[in-house]
């Protein structure tokens, strides 16, 4: 009778898919409605270079009519393109582990599980990493201070203090700012219940003690898990959205993104030695009793409305490089149509 080996079971395609299927279940804003994924995007993620155009039409539901004329023809009227540029990103990340401490430690009785489980966690913890690197460089948020303007200067609310010593109250997070900034989204606030609110865990706190009952938990709905809500909408946290002042105080960065404000794609994974995108092992220590797994990705992270306009130093855009303001533009007619807003507050 044949034996299994480590080689049988990563081979299949199924390992693959698993390690998606894991990540796609996990309680994140990337699995959320703020998030559109599409063939399309995947077919731009699979595709060369280091960057992308995605065009659209502007939008021109905000001209006006005109009073019909006897024996007279209308104004000619025009519908506008453009073009957004989104960032290609080529990433990978390698596990090894010797054979004697897998059988030390006592591992999972299902192995294959936890290691599918360990993948997929860590796969979305790095790419909500490159998310917020891209908020930041679009808003204008992470380390830069009030000086600073981005193309989204306009949707950025900032009641915090750069010393971030002894906040008033108005320099903290409250339920009526949460509302008054999500008003600059204008006609878009009214789709907010399905987009989503992402922030620092400590920012949560805070509204819990100020506005507890429009918090509800367990709320089920269309995603594979439940999730919380505040005043009807989706709340994510991330301990990444929070930087120290200049004094002893914080500056805490809460995001307010409607649907379908981030478009992602991935390039379908395979089993190939050379493909950009592949999940494989390397038994090739034999003498060591070492095994590596490499988890390579291509993909891409785009705010809806907005161009790339960086170089990046290396053979793709680096987080930080993400996180930069002038690497960025405004490809829409106007802020308030991306569908995001960033508040900074002292707590």
């Amino acid at each position: 009778m044949a034996i299994t080996t480590i080689s049988d079971l990563w081979t299949p395609a199924i390992w693959i898919q698993g390690v998606s299927e894991k990540a796609r279940a996990l309680p994140s804003i990337l699995n959320s409605n703020v998030i559109v994924s599409s063939p399309l995007f995947d077919e731009i993620a699979s595709g060369a270079g280091v960057a992308a155009n995605l065009p659209f039409f502007k939008d021109s539901t905000d001209d006006t009519d005109e009073i019909q004329v006897e024996d007279q023809a209308p104004t000619d009227g025009e519908i506008a393109a453009g073009i957004q540029v989104a960032p290609i990103l080529n990433r990978v990340k390698s596990y090894n582990v010797t054979a004697l401490a897998m059988q030390v430690s006592g591992a999972s009785p299902d192995p294959i599980g936890e290691i599918l489980n360990h993948i997929a966690m860590g796969r979305m913890k790095r790419r909500l990493r490159t998310l917020v690197a891209v908020l930041r460089g679009a808003f204008g948020g992470g380390a830069d201070a009030n000086a600073s303007a981005s193309e989204l200067t306009s949707m950025r609310v900032e009641a915090f203090d750069e010393t971030g010593l002894d906040a008033t109250v108005s320099q903290k997070i409250s339920g009526d700012l949460a509302i008054t900034s999500a008003a600059l989204l204008g006609e878009l606030s009214d789709g907010l219940e399905g987009g989503a609110i992402l922030t620092h865990p400590n920012i949560v706190a805070q509204l819990n003690i100020l506005d507890k009952e429009s918090f509800k938990d367990g709320v089920e709905s269309d995603l594979p898990f439940t999730i919380r809500t505040y005043r009807g909408i989706p709340i994510f946290t991330s301990n990444l959205l929070v930087r120290a002042g200049t004094g002893n105080g914080f500056v805490y960065e809460t995001y307010i993104l409607g649907a379908g404000s981030v478009g992602y794609g991935a390039k379908p994974q395979s089993n190939k030695v050379g493909d950009t995108a592949h999940l494989i092992t390397d038994e090739s220590q034999v003498a060591k009793n070492n095994i590596a797994v490499y988890d390579r990705n291509r993909y891409l992270i785009h705010l809806n409305g907005m161009k790339w306009v960086g170089t990046p130093a290396g053979q793709s855009a680096t987080d930080a490089e993400l996180a930069t303001i002038g690497n960025w533009d405004l490809a829409y007619s106007s802020a308030d149509r991306v569908g995001g807003v960033l508040i900074r507050t002292n707590g």
